[in-house]
């Protein structure tokens, strides 16, 4: 069984790397379930950084939820 860590590392190389914007926006998703610190911050970085609409709209909604984890 994965760590919470584990899974956490395997969400961010998704959202980082995920060769689609629905996989990439998935791990947005996961992310703000998750919640902490980290997915948090890493949330940030894609609505910043992101260069798909759908990825940014997913991580700015899954902030939402992370905020409140």
């Amino acid at each position: 069984m994965a760590t919470n860590q584990e899974a956490l590392d395997a969400l961010i190389d998704a959202l980082y790397n995920g060769s689609h914007a629905v996989v990439r926006a998935g791990a947005a998703e996961g992310l703000g379930i998750m919640g902490g610190e980290t997915a948090r911050a890493v949330l940030i970085k894609a609505i910043q950084d992101g260069s798909h609409a759908e990825v940014r709209a997913a991580a700015a909604k899954a902030l939402g939820l992370a905020t409140h984890r």
